[in-house]
């Protein structure tokens, strides 16, 4: 990855982040609360969603966004208990913990 996680990432990482499930990653995982290795997920998470066949790419950015207002209006808690939401967050968490423990190491 050397220094992959810095870059900013285009829409996909700007709708990851206006998400929040960065944040919910850090608090349901305490290995992804280093901001390094939080970025190393986020970037892993992003670049893997950048990386699917544009209509489900979409509907990604679309969901996430959407995960975002959701996260303002309704606790975190209570989301995850939508299948949708559920779902994504499963597919999310693995992504994440690939990306941000399976990362290259800190010296």
């Amino acid at each position: 990855m050397s220094g992959g996680h810095l870059v900013d990432g285009g829409r996909m990482a700007r709708a990851l982040r206006a998400s929040g499930l960065p944040a919910l990653w850090a608090a349901r995982y305490p290995a992804l609360a280093e901001p390094l290795v939080s970025a190393r997920a986020a970037a892993h998470v992003s670049g893997s969603l950048r990386r699917l066949p544009v209509v489900y790419r979409v509907g990604a950015e679309v969901a996430l966004r959407a995960v975002g207002v959701a996260g303002r209006t309704v606790p975190a808690s209570r989301c995850v208990r939508l299948p949708g939401f559920a779902r994504l967050l499963a597919v999310t968490d693995s992504l994440a913990l690939y990306g941000g423990l399976d990362g290259e190491p800190d010296l």
